[in-house]
């Protein structure tokens, strides 16, 4: 008779780990704490937001990096893009995360200059995130009370904090702080495009939190232009897979790419990540902006000779200047656009 069949008292004991699993998830979360700081400066007006490359505090890919951070820079467009610029983990250069004056700890004023903007009206958007492990094990009993076997368990938490620094003043304006447990028993629907679903979704809200927090500091640069339509984004030239895609073989490697695919342009259905396999790193327009300079089917391919980023594209509502965008058509030919 096999011990661990479907007495009472074994899927009991089953139960009870799964309850202890949850419980431990759900206690294990904390909602977002925001504190700000007295040194920050008493009238601060910032028209730019550079995001660094996210943190891990754990072992994790580069490519992990900057796909974070890249989805927190979509995030801080979404919520204030219209208000102000945002620049990514991929163009600047960072030397030092930690140290407050980014100024010199990384190339990252470099970006201001051609959209006019000093030094002093900038900010330094730092994520990063902690992992927390408690390992456990609960005894398994047959029907007549008798230990048969252990279950091992693992409660995993990820402490989540977005700091905004002002690196003209070398000072932390604010920094908002979060704890969510992962759920072992929570459905996942993106196919593992997501390695830690709960961290993305608490640093997204971290995000929002702190660029709520930071009101009226934020000031545009100028007025935008009209909205530049709706794009999704062929992330080769931010993602260095080189590494990872060589370990693989065909297969594997067909899925990492779909993955990172859907992870770039969450939401989407399959049809169109299927359609980007093929397609050149850049911005695919979904719907294109009033102007119509750009329609449906356009791969935009680069701004102003730069990788075409989000971002980037975001940016050229408030330039100073109009940015050359180069265009590949649905017909195959290439051509210069400028935007906005």
């Amino acid at each position: 008779m096999n011990p661990l069949g479907p007495s009472s008292r074994s899927r009991a004991a089953v139960a009870l780990v799964a309850l202890a699993c949850l419980s431990a998830a759900c206690q294990g979360s904390r909602g977002p704490q925001v504190r700000r700081s007295d040194a920050a400066p008493a009238r601060l007006a910032a028209s730019a937001i550079i995001v660094y490359p996210f943190g891990f505090r754990w072992s994790s890919p580069a490519w992990r990096s900057v796909e974070l951070s890249q989805r927190l820079v979509s995030v801080g467009v979404a919520e204030a893009g219209d208000t102000a610029l945002f620049f990514g983990p991929t163009e600047v250069r960072v030397y030092r995360p930690d140290d407050d004056n980014a100024w010199a700890a990384s190339d990252a004023v470099a970006v201001l200059a051609p959209y006019g903007v000093r030094p002093d009206a900038a900010l330094v958007l730092r994520p990063w995130a902690e992992k927390r492990t408690q390992s456990g094990s609960h005894e398994l009993e047959d029907a007549k009370g008798r230990t048969v076997g252990h279950a091992a368990s693992e409660d995993v938490t990820y402490v989540g904090h977005v700091e905004v620094v002002h690196p003209a003043s070398q000072q932390l304006v604010l920094e908002v702080s979060a704890e969510a447990a992962v759920n072992p028993f929570a459905e996942r629907a993106d196919e593992g495009a997501d390695p830690a679903p709960e961290l993305t979704a608490m640093m997204e809200l971290l995000t929002r939190e702190a660029l709520r927090a930071l009101g009226g500091s934020l000031q545009q640069p100028r007025v935008p232009a009209p909205a530049m339509g709706r794009v999704a984004w062929v992330p080769w030239e931010a993602l260095d897979l080189t590494e990872e895609l060589s370990q693989r073989d065909a297969l594997d490697a067909e899925v990492l790419r779909h993955q990172r695919l859907r992870f770039a342009n969450p939401g989407e259905e399959d049809t169109l990540l299927n359609a980007l396999q093929s397609a050149p790193p850049g911005l695919l327009v979904r719907e294109g902006p009033a102007s119509g300079k750009l329609v449906p089917g356009d791969i935009v391919l680069t701004l102003d000779g730069r990788p075409a980023l989000p971002q980037a594209l975001a940016r050229a509502r408030l330039a100073p200047v109009p940015v050359e965008a180069r265009v590949k058509r649905a017909s195959g030919a290439t051509l210069p656009v400028l935007l906005p």
